[in-house]
C-alpha cells in the first residue's frame, strides 16, 4: 500500500470522530464526539498503539495485519508501521526504510489537509459527515458507543466510517472504514496516553542515529 496513503487511512481511522463533532445532526453523537475532541485537543500529545486488519470483499485470501505506533503533536507527528519509521516534522516527511537503510524525504500532499497538519482532525470542525449514534454495546467487558459516520463528499475513497468510543476513556476503542475499492479497513486501539510531554526534537529526522544512511530528497 502506498504510504502516504496508508498514513492517511491511519489519521481517519483514529480521528475522524473528531472532524464531524459540529455538526447539527444527532445530538446525543455530537455529545460524545465532542468529548473525544475536547480530550485529544487538550492533550499535550496523543500517543496510539493500534493494529490494523485490511479484507477484501470480493477476494478473503487478499488480507494484510499489521501493527503500528503514532505519536501526534501538534502539527508533528512520528508514525512506526510497517517496518517504516515516518517522521512529520511540520514541513517535510521523512521515511526511513531500514531494510535498505534509506530514507526518503518529501512534501505533505498537495493542498495540506491531514498529511500536513493531522491536527486539522481535532479543531476544525466542517460538516464533512452525516452521523448518528447507532447503539451501545458491550465487548471484553468494555461498553462502547457505536456512531456510523458517512461521509457528505461523494469523492471520498470510502462510504462508511464506524466508531467504538469506550464509555469510560472517552477514546477510540476501534474503528472500520468501508472503502469504495471493496475492501474493509479494521482497526483495533491496543493502548493510548494523551499525558506525555514530548519535546518537538522527538518528529525531526537526526542523520546522526542512522550511519551510512543514503537520503534522498524528493522535495520541490
Amino acid at each position: 500500500m502506498q504510504i502516504k496513503k496508508l498514513t492517511t487511512l491511519v489519521l481517519i481511522l483514529l480521528f475522524s470522530g473528531s472532524i464531524a463533532a459540529n455538526a447539527q445532526q444527532d445530538d446525543r453523537a455530537r455529545e460524545i464526539l465532542d468529548e473525544l475532541a475536547e480530550q485529544t485537543t487538550a492533550a499535550p500529545s496523543v500517543f496510539v498503539d493500534f493494529s490494523i486488519s485490511i479484507s477484501s470483499l470480493r477476494d478473503e485470501a487478499a488480507g494484510e495485519e499489521f501493527d503500528g505506533e503514532i505519536l501526534i503533536k501538534g502539527n508533528k507527528y512520528r508514525l512506526s508501521i510497517m517496518d517504516l519509521e515516518i517522521w512529520f516534522d511540520g514541513n517535510s516527511m521523512y521515511t526511513y526504510m531500514p531494510d535498505v537503510n534509506e530514507v526518503i524525504i518529501s512534501d505533505p500532499e498537495e493542498g495540506g489537509g491531514l498529511m500536513s497538519n493531522p491536527t486539522e482532525l481535532f479543531t476544525i470542525y466542517h460538516e464533512e459527515f452525516r452521523y448518528r449514534l447507532i447503539d451501545e454495546v458491550s465487548r471484553d467487558g468494555k461498553r462502547l458507543y457505536e456512531i456510523d459516520l458517512h461521509p457528505l463528499d461523494r469523492n471520498h475513497d470510502f462510504h462508511t466510517v464506524k466508531l467504538f468510543i469506550d464509555r469510560e476513556s472517552g477514546f477510540i476503542d476501534s474503528a472500520v472504514m468501508a472503502g469504495k475499492d471493496g475492501n474493509r479497513y479494521s482497526l483495533d486501539v491496543n493502548g493510548f496516553d494523551n499525558t506525555r510531554q514530548v519535546p518537538d526534537s522527538h518528529f525531526v529526522f537526526d542523520e546522526s542515529d542512522y550511519p551510512g544512511v543514503e537520503i534522498i530528497d524528493m522535495r520541490w
